[in-house]
């Protein structure tokens, strides 16, 4: 059996249009072929990527590993009474097909879901949604292979979590689940019910009687036909960006700031569903250009392959526009879309110590140099990867850091001890848990300490505003976040143990003493490594410069970086003179790609 081709050009798998290879990609057509696939070292040593129509997907640049495709097919349709019909569908089935067999069966549901390009497959990941209906509300449960376990396992809907464009397999499912079947619950007797969304509100007016199935279907492929560009003819990923949902104390800030009321839909008692398209159409983007990306004409939200598009024109022409509408609005729009980059992009934010330099009422050398390089905020750094973002401690600085770096979105937080100098900027995280928890992922030590010192965060019913986390205790094995995985490295600083991250072939230490040499094997192969050094002389929990630097040649990466620097380490340029030809000293916000 040989499923997995090399060198692969997988641009058909999207609706882009923008030219990508994958290093390795197979498809399969069934759970024996998945098993069979899970154990090949293509499997084993490389990122994994499932994908399906690629209506959602960004390559930024050709994918370092293996593509997934799932040929899972079949429809198949269980009458259970006069009120329920069950249907499972194969996650290769071609979604608006799926729709459309759907209608032609008289089965009421997925009318409003016409003419969504993908596969069936990626409707309970991205619970896809249109015109009043998400996929989430009509799905019974959802099949998946568990590339952990290499077994089959379902879901019931409510076990998925689906939200707004979300659902569990995006987050703690991501990279471990791959749907087969999606089964459905769908309505034998042929009445469309979700009539108050949009241009179909006036359709049983227009139309002088209640429409049929066809009918709304047909009216939901005109409307997408006029706003929407057809992906066979003018590349794109449908909707770029998400419609963003604010609390509405945002919305009465925002008023008070800009002059600006921004109306919406209402989303529980305290948020409001904003239009993104609105958005962008009043801050000035449509239309707007870069290369051969586009703003486009008639529906803001998409941003279409005009002429010959790079990823890199469509990534920028979207920051700019979640620039302009920041502006005008304060308000951050987040990405429909997946950006799919197997790069590791690296932000050192601090390398200094717990005093940082220069130390308050220091009038040495290295306190008062001039020099840039030499100025060190508490240790800090964010790791962007597979369009996510992740933070590694929030260090006392880490509010200025940010301001200083313009960075604005995080997904998860690392920790790798709960030590002030590490965590003091835990209460600088509320703008990011402003719609939900923020994940943080600790180990048990950092989680007891964080829960004491921080205890108006966990209480059951915590003043309004503070920062509220969903708390992740992670041990010694590899653990999932957000498809990305992320390797616990644990070491010890003097007689505490805590953690350093490796992600994809980047590793990031910082205040250990020493690594036991099961944990040193976590480290084999990675290419960038970034570790602690605090000064030449003897410190009980911290390595020295000679001891990083016998570590350093331990690991052997093709870089290294030091961080976690006291005065005594000498300004910038001089360390950096004392060092190995592939070791330099981190500054504050170093910018790194591995």
């Amino acid at each position: 059996m040989n499923l997995i081709q090399e060198n692969v050009d997988i641009t058909r798998f999207t609706t882009f249009g923008i030219s990508v290879r994958a290093r390795y990609f197979a498809e399969y057509k069934s759970e024996r072929e998945l098993v069979y696939i899970s154990r090949q070292p293509e499997f084993l040593e490389n990122p994994v990527l499932q994908i399906g129509g690629g209506s959602n997907l960004l390559f930024i640049h050709d994918f370092e590993g293996l593509v997934l495709h799932s040929a899972v097919k079949g429809i198949t349709r269980y009458d259970k009474d006069a009120d329920t019909a069950f249907v499972i569908a194969g996650a290769g089935e071609n979604w608006a097909d799926f729709v459309e067999w759907t209608i032609s069966q008289g089965l009421a549901g997925l009318e409003n879901l016409a003419g969504i390009p993908g596969e069936v497959g990626a409707s309970p990941v991205q619970n896809v949604g249109a015109y009043g209906v998400e996929a989430g509300d009509v799905i019974h449960s959802v099949e998946c292979f568990d590339l952990s376990t290499r077994k089959t396992c379902r879901f019931l809907a409510a076990e998925c979590r689906f939200g707004y464009r979300d659902s569990f397999f995006k987050h703690e499912g991501r990279g471990r689940y791959i749907v087969l079947r999606v089964s459905f619950k769908l309505r034998p007797d042929g009445v469309p019910r979700s009539l108050e969304y949009g241009p179909l509100a006036n359709l049983r007016e227009s139309l002088g009687h209640h429409p049929t199935l066809r009918q709304v279907a047909d009216e939901v492929l005109r409307v997408r036909n006029t706003k929407l560009p057809d992906p066979a003819l003018i590349g794109s990923a449908g909707s770029f960006f998400k419609n963003p949902v604010v609390h509405n104390g945002k919305l009465e800030e925002i008023k008070a700031l800009t002059g600006h009321e921004l109306a919406g839909h209402p989303v529980g008692d305290h948020y409001t569903k904003l239009s993104a398209a609105w958005l962008i159409d009043h801050a000035g983007m449509k239309g707007a250009k870069c290369g051969g990306a586009k703003v486009y004409d008639k529906q803001p939200l998409v941003i279409v392959n005009d002429s010959n598009a790079t990823a890199g024109d469509v990534a920028t022409l979207a920051t700019r526009v979640s620039d302009a509408v920041r502006r005008k609005f304060l308000i951050d729009l987040r990405p429909e879309v997946n950006y799919i980059d197997t790069h590791v992009q690296v932000t050192i934010l601090g390398t200094g110590t717990s005093k940082g330099i220069p130390e308050i009422g220091c009038a040495c050398r290295v306190c008062t140099s001039p020099f840039q390089k030499d100025k060190r905020t508490r240790c800090s750094a964010i790791v962007r990867t597979m369009g996510q973002t992740f933070l590694i401690d929030p260090s006392p600085d880490f509010r200025e850091q940010m301001l200083s770096q313009d960075m604005h979105d995080i997904d998860a937080v690392l920790i790798t001890h709960a030590h002030y100098d590490h965590v003091g900027g835990i209460d600088d995280l509320r703008p990011f848990c402003a719609t939900a928890d923020l994940p943080l992922y600790v180990n048990d030590e950092a989680d007891k300490m964080l829960r004491k010192h921080y205890e108006y965060c966990f209480r059951e019913h915590p003043y309004p505003g503070v920062p509220k986390f969903d708390m992740h205790v992670v041990g010694d094995s590899p653990f999932i976040v957000n498809g990305v995985k992320i390797v616990p490295i644990r070491v010890n600083h003097g007689p505490l143990p805590i953690l350093g991250f490796r992600i994809g072939d980047f590793a990031y230490i910082t205040d250990a003493k020493s690594v036991e040499p099961a944990e040193l094997n976590k480290l084999e192969g990675v290419r960038t490594l970034v570790v602690n050094a605090l000064r030449d002389r003897d410190h009980f929990s911290h390595f020295t410069l000679a001891e990083a630097l016998e570590f350093i040649e331990e690991v052997n990466p093709q870089e290294a970086y030091l961080t976690h620097f006291n005065h005594e380490i000498g300004r910038h340029h001089e360390l950096e003179a004392r060092l190995p030809k592939n070791v330099h000293p981190a500054f504050d916000g170093m910018q790194l790609t591995v």
